[in-house]
């Protein structure tokens, strides 16, 4: 799995998609291949209130490495899309060439 999830993660960009509720915001961001989404709700004061993974990568540590790395760039200060899933996408990229090279 985590090889296929590698794979896929290598040869396909991130994609991306913003969806706002009021008073929250909600932030995804997913793996076109994979449909792996990762969702960031806000607060009213644009505070990280939660971060859930609504479709799995079929990896709990990928899923947990992606909603981890996922709060820490919105923590940074990045609020647009393109700015997080840059900073997400190595992360997640380490983490499946650690899995791989474990696989070994």
């Amino acid at each position: 799995m985590t090889l296929l999830l590698a794979t896929l993660l290598l040869g396909a960009p991130l994609g991306q998609a913003v969806a706002q509720e009021t008073p929250e915001e909600e932030i995804v961001v997913q793996a076109r291949s994979q449909s792996m989404r990762v969702r960031l709700k806000y607060d009213g004061k644009k505070r990280i209130r939660a971060c859930s993974v609504s479709k799995t990568s079929g990896d709990a540590g990928f899923d947990r490495t992606a909603c981890e790395t996922t709060v820490a760039c919105a923590r940074t200060g990045l609020r647009e899309v393109e700015a997080i899933r840059a900073c997400v996408r190595p992360q997640l990229l380490a983490y499946a060439r650690t899995q791989l090279r474990q696989e070994q």
